[in-house]
């Protein structure tokens, strides 16, 4: 559930993040590939303590599937390729509408071939796919233009709309 954290925003739990993404403000604005090493570096480590220490034994059981550790050497990397090359074909620097489609049916369909990993290369391919997806979900809904996001055709930024987070839980996409 939600939660406040101890800069009283609110936060999920059993969801961590450090390096950039956490927005801790440590180094101000200043993002030198150092620091930010540093501040993933330190921060992860707390993090997965935090998570460590919240993990069940029972959810630790519910979350694992077989996976052959041995099977890695000859595991077939295609789909972490697919998923790869949809992305940068389609979900690259320069995006617009028809292209974040394409990504999501390609997506959508190396992910049907993903519905039961059994080895760690077939989990990390579901992972990004999954993850290829949202992100692809959300570049499709943002329609404008903000960092290292750039939507050809939504060339400038629309504060009034979208100066919010993008907020997905199952299917619902909506900014706050």
């Amino acid at each position: 559930g939600v939660r406040t954290g101890l800069d009283g925003r609110s936060t999920l739990a059993g969801l961590y993040a450090a390096g950039e993404v956490a927005s801790t403000g440590v180094h101000g604005a200043n993002r030198l590939a150092s620091n930010s090493l540093l501040e993933g570096l330190v921060f992860g480590a707390r993090a997965g303590q935090a998570a460590c220490a919240e993990l069940r034994p029972d959810t630790a059981k519910s979350l694992s599937s077989p996976v052959n550790p041995r099977s890695t050497r000859t595991a077939d990397t295609s789909p972490i390729r697919a998923v790869q090359d949809t992305m940068t074909r389609h979900v690259g620097i320069i995006r617009d509408k028809a292209g974040l489609q394409a990504a999501l049916q390609q997506l959508a369909e190396i992910g049907a071939t993903l519905a039961n990993p059994t080895t760690s290369t077939s989990h990390e391919a579901r992972n990004l796919q999954q993850v290829g997806t949202l992100v692809a979900r959300s570049a499709l809904a943002r329609e404008e233009s903000r960092g290292g996001h750039y939507r050809s055709d939504f060339p400038a930024r629309n504060d009034a709309q979208f100066l919010k987070h993008t907020l997905i839980r199952g299917r619902d996409l909506r900014f706050a």
